[in-house]
């Protein structure tokens, strides 16, 4: 088994192998083409060209990092860019898509993973793919994104609040949540505002049709959509709410500051402890036996069904996103960290 790979989660035909795009000198500008700055350089967003490297987020010399172990996640370094990426969204083990900073969006396939020509400068925090060539993302000042396997247009959904939060159902709807409470249902060309009942900022969303829907965010909300409208559930907690996971229509998971982690069974929340006081900012799983959570610090656990358990990650940056597919993983954060 390859060394830089997970042993409790799938190898994703070698980390070494997805990071090819960002190993060939070109003479391109860095957005389309990261790998052209060298080291002790950075790629501008702004400019589109290479910049000396100001400060490093992370020493990666032999005696700031230890050895990567056959049981670690990874840190790949450097990465796309600087820029923090906040959210990821995985169709397969070689495909999916990775949003975040000054519009930043990068596209994983069987080369690796590649810029995406984004037609913003406003900060992505959520993606949601359904394919290779279908995906919507949501970020700053309403903005909306589809992909159609060609390029990124612009969605209008009425809303100049930030957008933090994107689910696409199986059915093909898709569910926004954002700022003031937001909550909007995307539908083909048709973007509807649905009342959530809330004014707090809405961090995520999550369901597994369109009658069992969560979105969970500030002071502890988590509210449940039956098919009809959206009521409050208890949450036992005015923690701040960053991450919610559905693993089927009666098990579901949420996560936020201050190390809170709830789980969702025989109808109530109750909470777990998973001895941190990180903020989790993220949480995604395959069902409710392979479930990974992760946050500030670069803290990660996984549960298998029965027990959590903690996982190295060679990391002391926050996690953003967290991706899960089948018996594959991928987490990502500060400074453009990818994690797998």
């Amino acid at each position: 088994m390859p060394k830089r790979t997970l042993l409790l989660l799938a190898v994703l035909s070698g980390c070494d192998g997805l990071w090819q795009g960002f190993k060939q000198p070109v003479s391109e500008n860095c957005v389309i083409h990261p790998s052209a700055c060298t080291q002790g350089q950075v790629c501008n967003t702004s400019t589109e060209v290479c910049e000396p490297e100001v400060s490093a987020p992370l020493d990666m010399s032999s005696s700031a990092v230890p050895p990567c172990g056959p049981n670690d996640f990874c840190w790949d370094n450097p990465l796309p860019s600087g820029n923090t990426l906040r959210s990821i969204s995985l169709v397969s083990a070689q495909s999916g898509f990775a949003v975040g900073d000054q519009g930043n969006i990068w596209l994983l396939g069987p080369a690796g993973w590649q810029a995406s020509a984004s037609p913003t400068r406003n900060a992505l925090y959520g993606v949601a793919a359904t394919s290779a060539t279908s995906a919507l993302a949501v970020g700053q000042a309403g903005t909306v994104l589809r992909f159609d396997g060609k390029a990124w247009t612009s969605v209008s959904c009425g809303t100049s609040v930030t957008l933090r939060g994107v689910r696409t159902l199986p059915s093909g709807e898709s569910w926004l949540v954002g700022d003031q409470g937001t909550v909007l249902r995307l539908n083909g060309s048709s973007c509807s505002p649905v009342a959530s009942g809330v004014t707090v900022q809405l961090n995520a969303v999550d369901g597994t049709d369109a009658t069992n829907i969560w979105i969970a965010g500030g002071n502890g909300t988590i509210q449940f959509f039956d098919g009809t409208s959206f009521r409050s559930q208890m949450t036992g907690t005015k923690e701040e709410l960053r991450g919610i996971y559905a693993a089927t229509s009666v098990e579901a998971f949420a996560c936020g500051t201050r190390g809170t982690l709830l789980r969702y069974s025989q109808g109530s929340w109750n909470s777990v402890s998973l001895g941190t006081t990180q903020s989790l900012e993220a949480i995604a799983g395959k069902l409710a036996d392979n479930v990974i959570v992760a946050g500030a610090a670069g803290v990660s656990y996984r549960f298998d069904g029965t027990t959590w358990k903690q996982l190295p990650t060679v990391s002391k940056y926050r996690i953003d996103g967290v991706a899960v597919t089948g018996s594959d993983a991928l987490l990502v954060g500060d400074f453009g960290t990818i994690l797998c």
